[in-house]
């Protein structure tokens, strides 16, 4: 037996070190997702090969993303730091006031995660931050002031009896082993606050650096909880009750994430003209409206297929009742090249923003979209708009985008295109991989029924009665 009496077995080591185990594994994690590349093949392509131009693994940063993977971690830990603060207050009645302080500090945790920030589609959104936001509206920044006001009164009501005999609170902790468990956990906690000059992806290190301070945290506070009187089955109870205000609060706090980005994969373009997102759902849509308020659809996915949305006709009826036209992809392939002159000249009208240009699920034909309006209209790099569908993808684009822009890219940009050093890169990556494309084209030429662009009604319909603009590029 050791001074404290614990036992220096291997038992012993893992239940005093679980806290340093868990944060050790969470940073492999953090590390593992910065240094490995992905290298596998497109299996409906496998013979064209996909370089990645992001500096780190596409991956980290869509991890990195507010609302994405590393928040949803952070909001489970801190729930469950909220539930253990509660069942210590109430356990706990010689020490509430200290538990009460555990309270307010999970709960402002627990809104901080729930609430990331900044949103991609410009939304200043319900983050602390927020009430330094000059842009943000007067009620919520005085909402939110007043509740980190009173957050931190309950904090400083709730410690100040420790505070004031503040060394032999902490000679306690040293002899409960909680000192180097405080430390860690401050430094990380604050660590989210910054950004180190240089390290990429923004937001990925100091996420992690969270979800580990949350982990300490959480480490604190069960050492610190008494245990529960009674025999096992009397703790059945108590528990279960633990186990479904946990689910709770993990319920509002992706609630509260979602009210951040009403629809998936939302994100600005152009700030104030061009939006992308995967398909709305109405709810989703009536709460991005309000903050946008869209003047066309774009939907790149061709609905007049086996594979059509559930949430299309619902998407369609809100777009009537806003007055917001809609443009839907068609289904055949002669029509593609028309498709997509029109919409990049949609892009470019001002009577037509803002824009909410989606498919299914934002992550091949939206951002493959984007880089070509980004390359032909804005005049970016090809290299620049690799990795930028990589960052939003989190992963490479698939072989599929290779081939399209091998196809288009000429055709809008021809002097750009073949003075590119990265289209050259593409080129030799499809070789001799045929385009589907072609042999489809070849095939509707043979037999089938060509149609107009598909603009549609609530129904779904094709509306016989509308005819596309005609628009003239800005320029």
């Amino acid at each position: 037996m050791d001074a404290n009496g614990e036992s220096p077995s291997s038992d012993g080591r893992l239940k005093r070190n679980w806290p340093w185990i868990i944060v050790l594994l969470i940073a492999s994690i953090a590390v593992w997702h910065a240094l490995d590349f992905p290298d596998d093949t497109d299996v409906e392509f496998p013979n064209v090969a996909r370089p990645t131009f992001s500096a780190l693994p596409p991956p980290a940063y869509r991890l990195a993303e507010p609302g994405d993977t590393i928040d949803r971690i952070a909001i489970y830990v801190s729930s469950l730091a909220l539930v253990i603060a509660i069942a210590g207050a109430w356990r706990d009645r010689q020490h509430r006031r200290p538990w009460i302080a555990a309270i307010a500090l999970s709960l402002a945790a627990f809104w901080h995660a729930s609430n990331p920030g900044p949103t991609f589609d410009g939304w200043h959104g319900l983050s602390w931050a927020t009430i330094f936001d000059s842009s943000a509206s007067d009620t919520i920044r005085v909402c939110l002031a007043n509740g980190a006001t009173a957050l931190l009164g309950v904090l400083v009501w709730g410690l100040w009896p420790w505070a004031r005999d503040f060394q032999r609170v902490w000679d306690q902790a040293q002899a409960k082993r909680l000192s180097g468990l405080i430390a860690a956990a401050l430094i990380l906690t604050l660590l989210r606050l910054v950004e180190l000059p240089g390290l990429k992806p923004d937001g990925y290190w100091p996420r992690w650096s969270f979800v580990g301070g949350l982990v300490f945290f959480v480490a604190i506070l069960v050492k610190l909880t008494p245990v529960w009187p009674g025999t096992r089955r009397r703790r059945v109870v108590p528990a279960m009750v633990s186990v479904g205000a946990w689910f709770l609060f993990v319920g509002a706090g992706i609630w509260l994430s979602w009210y951040h980005r009403p629809i998936d994969r939302l994100r600005t373009v152009v700030p104030g003209r061009i939006f992308m997102s995967a398909m709305p759902t109405a709810k989703g849509l009536a709460i991005a409206q309000e903050r946008h308020h869209f003047k066309t659809i774009i939907n790149l996915f061709p609905e007049d297929s086996p594979f059509r949305s559930s949430r299309l006709p619902e998407e369609l009826r809100f777009a009537k009742a806003n007055g917001i036209q809609y443009f839907e992809s068609p289904t055949e392939v002669s029509k593609s090249n028309e498709f997509l002159d029109l919409t990049l000249k949609l892009a470019q009208d001002p009577d037509a923003w803002p824009i909410l240009v989606h498919c299914h699920a934002c992550m091949d034909r939206t951002p493959a979209w984007v880089g070509i309006y980004r390359y032909v209209v804005e005049g970016w790099r090809l290299d620049d708009v690799f990795r930028f569908i990589e960052g939003h993808r989190g992963y490479r684009p698939k072989a599929s985008v290779t081939l399209l822009y091998n196809r288009v890219l000429p055709r809008l940009a021809p002097k750009r295109y073949f003075a590119d050093e990265t289209a050259a890169l593409l080129r030799q990556c499809a070789e001799g991989t045929p385009d589907p494309y072609y042999e489809q084209l070849e095939a509707e030429r043979n037999g089938a029924n060509p149609i107009r662009f598909a603009v549609v009604d609530e129904e779904g319909r094709e509306s016989k009665a509308k005819h596309l603009p005609s628009l003239t590029p800005h320029r």
